[in-house]
């Protein structure tokens, strides 16, 4: 067994231990008993902080995907050659991946250096926010639980800002639903000549939700989900259209995190309904469609709805819409069944094994293959095969 001094020169081992410290520190899941400057010391870390607080750092790219660990990781790296070292403070990843700092509140001015070189070095812009600052170490875990509500700001203030806590507005619990925006909203898209004229719409909507002041975010999310499901029931009842608005699709505005984004996503909806209403794109739609599935059956493997949407040179949300139009069934949906259909035809005519199988037609998970494979064709994989081969 590796001694504990030994432990504490492996780079990686001390890196996991100091990041496991420092979430349970802010999490308050320390002792009071525990000797915190005595614990940071071995740790090699700084124990010396005039009032403590706690920054969250994120980049502000929405389109990392899995590329952005390494992107952390990289950012740590250099937060702590660049910067931790000449000012005491102690970067670390809290329990979410998600990139701390803790430092000494009188240092606070040098966030906006840390952020501009963060933004120059690695081509981004960076949200910061800051909790407020603590009297005693022990008492970290407030600035933390502080620094993550600062960091929700971000959906009203946009991207590349530092926010405090100490400077976040009340935001409002209640909100009656602009009915009579709504309204004016689909008159709009019905008379638009131009895209221009429905962003134009889209921010009135919105400006009537914020008159009052900042809504709650989550109700931002859920009266934003209520317009576009409504849109499509008043709207779109004439062309015979069934909701394309499954939970899935509702969970994509779930995740976006600015409100400028949910508007650029609720103009290009509503540019795709404008389109959708207009009888001369009958026939354009219909091979559109007919180019989507093509490149459906050929890719299925690996295929999004945003990876088909530029090669039908579209935005997901209008293919999204104008698919589940002609077809009857949503995108993710038509995937499903070309991917079990070319399942099926594997368990019968090769020997792969269920996994290999399941990588075939572009589940890299076997047990959620397995589940939509018994879900779609009413038995299992092994079952299907056995009673297949048996016939």
């Amino acid at each position: 067994m590796l001694s504990e001094g030994l432990l504490y020169k492996d780079d990686v081992i001390l890196t996991w231990m100091r990041d496991r410290f420092l979430q349970d520190l802010v999490l308050g899941l320390k002792p009071k008993s525990t000797n915190l400057k005595d614990s940071l010391s071995r740790l090699n870390l700084n124990p010396y902080f005039t009032y403590p607080a706690l920054a969250l750092l994120e980049p502000s790219s929405s389109n990392l995907g899995e590329q952005e660990k390494v992107l952390l990781e990289e950012m740590r790296d250099y937060l702590q050659q660049q910067i931790a070292v000449h000012t005491g403070s102690i970067v670390f990843m809290d329990d979410q991946n998600r990139l701390a700092l803790l430092f000494s509140w009188v240092s606070k001015s040098d966030l906006e250096t840390l952020q501009t070189k963060l933004s120059r070095q690695f081509s981004l812009q960076v949200n910061i926010a800051v909790g407020n600052p603590c009297s005693q170490l022990n008492d970290i875990k407030q600035s933390y639980k502080q620094a993550v509500c600062a960091l929700q700001e971000k959906f009203y203030r946009g991207t590349g800002h530092i926010i405090y806590f100490s400077e976040l507005p009340e935001y409002l619990a209640c909100y009656d639903y602009p009915a009579d925006k709504e309204l004016e909203l689909h008159e709009a898209i019905k008379s638009a000549d131009s895209a221009d004229e429905i962003e134009e719409a889209v921010e009135d909507f919105y400006h009537a939700m914020l008159e009052q002041g900042p809504v709650d975010i989550k109700s931002m999310y859920e009266l934003t989900a209520r317009l576009l499901i409504g849109t499509e029931k008043k709207l779109l009842t004439s062309t015979n259209y069934d909701s394309a608005y499954n939970k899935l699709e509702i969970m994509s505005i779930v995740k976006m995190h600015t409100l400028q984004e949910i508007k650029q996503y609720v103009c290009a909806f509503l540019s795709g309904v404008r389109e959708v209403l207009s009888y001369d794109q009958k026939e354009s739609h219909r091979s559109i469609i007919k180019k989507t599935i093509h490149h459906m059956e050929q890719e299925y493997q690996a295929l999004s709805l945003q990876s088909v949407a530029q090669k039908v040179y579209m935005t997901p949300t209008y293919l999204s819409l104008l698919f589940k139009l002609n077809t009857g069934k949503t995108f993710i949906e038509h995937l499903t069944d070309i991917r079990i259909e070319k399942a099926k035809k594997l368990l019968v005519s090769t020997h792969y094994k269920n996994y290999e199988v399941a990588e075939q037609v572009g589940y890299q998970d076997p047990r959620y293959f397995s589940q939509i494979f018994k879900k779609k064709v009413g038995v299992s994989p092994t079952e299907y095969r056995e009673t297949t081969v048996m016939n």
